[in-house]
């Protein structure tokens, strides 16, 4: 039991394992992981991605299977004689679409959308926007629940760019640029009023406009002096970075 992938639209990962510990982040359909520990009904993984560790469900494992075609729609639809899941953006499925899972053969119902044919930033916005009114959940990466640093993470993963998946380490990325000169797809971090330690993070839409998960995935202005939720200010900006 080196290695395992995900085969359920996302796999909780967990601090500490029990089934009540804090869910730090999700491992998606088709993501790979290795295993590092285990302990009783838990094992310790690290995600192939990012290197991110945490603890799953044993129950959650299955054995390595390698998926090469990312998935940039919001999400797809797979079925096998009346069954049917959901694989979120970000994920992970076969070049032909076809697999199985527990002996039983599934199929995408409907072809993988692509953005491949549109400018980068353009896809890099589609892909954000894709997740509108998505609600808010910590350690979420995917459309049926996401926290602010997963959907930057998941957006640019899909566009050809790998993030750290935490925010306190994507601020560490990219290139930092002035607010004067602040443009489309730049990812701006921001700290509580009183405070300046990173938070919170969103992806720049225009020059007064930022999408970022909140309690749910929204659009929100953007000023100097920080992030206005419903006429407040509600973060103060620590950062611009830029990363393409």
């Amino acid at each position: 039991m080196n290695k395992g992938t995900c085969l359920v639209p996302f796999l909780p990962m967990r601090s500490k394992p029990h089934s009540d510990a804090e869910m730090v982040n999700s491992i998606l359909f088709g993501e790979s992981y290795e295993v590092i520990n285990e302990d009783n009904d838990w094992l310790f993984v690290r995600v192939d991605l990012d290197a991110y560790e945490g603890w799953i469900s044993k129950a959650g494992y299955s054995v390595f299977i390698d998926f090469n075609q990312l998935v940039d729609a919001l999400y797809l639809e797979a079925a096998s004689n009346g069954a049917k899941f959901f694989i979120p953006c970000g994920g992970k499925i076969p070049e032909n679409g076809k697999f199985i899972i527990d002996g039983q053969s599934y199929a995408i119902i409907q072809k993988v959308k692509t953005n491949h044919h549109l400018p980068l930033r353009l896809r890099i916005l589609n892909t954000a926007k894709s997740f509108l009114n998505a609600p808010y959940l910590w350690g979420g990466r995917s459309f049926m629940g996401i926290d602010c640093s997963g959907l930057v993470q998941v957006v640019y993963k899909v566009n050809g760019f790998d993030l750290p998946r935490d925010t306190a380490a994507q601020i560490s990325t990219g290139t930092l640029v002035n607010y004067s000169e602040h443009a489309p797809c730049d990812l701006v971090f921001f700290s509580r009023i009183n405070t300046e330690k990173v938070v919170h993070v969103g992806i720049v839409i225009d020059n007064k406009k930022v999408i970022h998960a909140g309690a749910r995935v929204r659009i929100n202005e953007l000023t100097e002096e920080g992030l206005i939720v419903d006429g407040q200010l509600a973060y103060k900006t620590i950062a611009i970075k830029r990363i393409i």
